[in-house]
């Protein structure tokens, strides 16, 4: 029997993909998960019809097929060209109980694959689909399922996640359902992968932030002051059990229609407004003398700041493109909010507009003085993240929103396929924060939170 030729490496991972990939080696950081409800399924060959679309889906997309090579060295991973993909290894089929108990036994589902390591990542693409279905339908409820997707942070960031059920839903409609899927998927040549971040965002850094990096750095401790003592969880543990816990909150779309017109009357938005509902919970949930402050972030997608020389060819490639902003709500803030006869909707609406303000403020200066473009100072990975075991971590929540599915629909047939939810969740995040609350819409205007921490972290 002739041996299996060693992988063949594409391109090495940009600085944003080996933070992702040096966490899944160390287990620390495992996956990303979005779930969306595909209601009117097929009567027969419904599984054929996925597999088809599926299939695809990887044809058009890069990063469905391509493997890690090295990621358990330090900054050396490199992606790697599988030249042939077996669906069957990347799809599993669930049937759950129906009725009331459905979405908590779907929630366990995601929770269940953020708890999971991605095996083989050098041969096998490190990423999962699971079709789950109730075994009963309601009286006067439409059929459904839920197609979830799990992937590696490598390949591509929630965004990414969003844009693969907009894609597959679009390849559903038009897929013919008596179609013959195949299975197995052969593709004799590397494939050409959408570029890294740093290599098409134009980074800059000004010296006043080059400087404040420097010293909060490299600065001798007794020579900076202490910083405020924030909410944090419990301390950064690798030896914690990896348990992953989730609550879903659903909101129905006029209750959404109405959060985005106050929203907008305050000059905010239903991500700022997130946060600061989250503030206010969390406020009055903490004791004071446990949480005097808290640190909150959001993600946000860097793609609208890769400049002209990125390839046109993989503009809609899914791919990593991620910033973030930061926001900070000191000791006076929080006391505000536990006052006795604290205005709380006038205190969360201010801090709903401020964190607004902050987003937009970000967004406006980037790609300027990014820390992410730091990255590439970091030359060993594992050794980075080590360091952070044990210490106290440096922030408090993180609200990830991805907006509205958009979904380009060929008609008014019968037989169009529709997305009623979409379930959207982050990792554990072992060495980072607590707490990630993670939004996101179907086409019809409802939202679903996805709140996750691990088990212990978080009373």
């Amino acid at each position: 029997m002739a041996d299996t030729p060693a992988p063949q490496a594409v391109r090495p991972l940009g600085h944003m993909e080996l933070f992702s990939s040096s966490r899944h080696a160390l287990g620390i950081y495992r996956c990303v998960v979005l779930s969306a409800r595909y209601l009117n399924p097929p009567a027969t060959n419904a599984d054929g019809a996925i597999f088809a679309a599926l299939g695809r889906l990887v044809v058009k997309q890069p990063m469905l097929r391509v493997g890690i090579l090295g990621q358990h060295d330090t900054n050396t991973a490199q992606f790697s060209h599988i030249p042939e993909i077996d669906l069957w290894k990347h799809v599993g089929i669930r049937t759950l109980p129906g009725g009331d108990g459905y979405d908590a036994a779907l929630t366990a589902v995601h929770a269940w694959c953020h708890d999971q390591l991605f095996q083989d990542v050098e041969t096998l693409p490190p990423w999962r689909v699971i079709i789950v279905r109730p075994e009963t339908i309601g009286p006067g409820e439409e059929p459904f399922e839920d197609i979830i997707f799990a992937y590696h942070h490598s390949l591509m960031d929630g965004t990414g996640g969003k844009n693969f059920h907009e894609q597959l839903v679009e390849a559903l409609n038009e897929t013919s359902n008596g179609s013959d899927p195949s299975y197995i998927l052969k593709f004799p040549d590397p494939p050409v992968l959408p570029e890294a971040q740093e290599d098409v965002i134009p980074y800059t850094s000004g010296k006043l932030f080059m400087g404040r990096v420097i010293w909060d750095e490299f600065a001798p401790s007794f020579l900076k002051p202490a910083r405020p003592p924030i909410w944090s969880g419990k301390p950064i543990d690798f030896d914690r059990p990896h348990q992953t816990r989730i609550i879903a909150v659903d909101i129905p779309a006029p209750v959404v229609s109405s959060m985005l017109a106050e929203s907008r009357s305050h000059s905010a938005s239903i991500t700022s407004l997130i946060h600061a509902l989250c503030l206010a919970s969390m406020a009055h949930r903490v004791p004071a003398e446990d949480a005097p402050a808290f640190i909150a972030s959001t993600p946000m997608n860097a793609r609208p700041y890769m400049a002209a020389t990125a390839n046109p060819a993989l503009k809609d490639s899914f791919r990593v493109g991620i910033s973030v902003s930061t926001h900070e709500f000191p000791a006076a803030a929080v006391d505000a909010l536990r006052k006795p006869d604290a205005d709380l909707d006038a205190l969360i609406w201010h801090h709903a507009k401020l964190i607004k303000d902050q987003i937009r403020t970000r967004a406006a200066t980037l790609p300027a003085d990014d820390p992410i473009s730091l990255m590439k100072f970091i030359t060993d990975w594992p050794s980075y993240w080590q360091k952070k075991n044990g210490q106290t971590r440096d922030g408090s929540w993180e609200v990830s929103s991805l907006g509205a599915m958009r979904v380009e629909t060929s008609g008014s047939s019968p037989s169009q396929r529709r997305v009623s939810r979409i379930f959207f969740t982050i990792g554990v995040m072992v060495a980072s924060l607590p707490l990630s609350v993670s939004v996101a819409s179907p086409p019809g205007g409802s939202l679903t939170a996805g709140v996750s921490w691990n088990a212990g972290v978080v009373d």
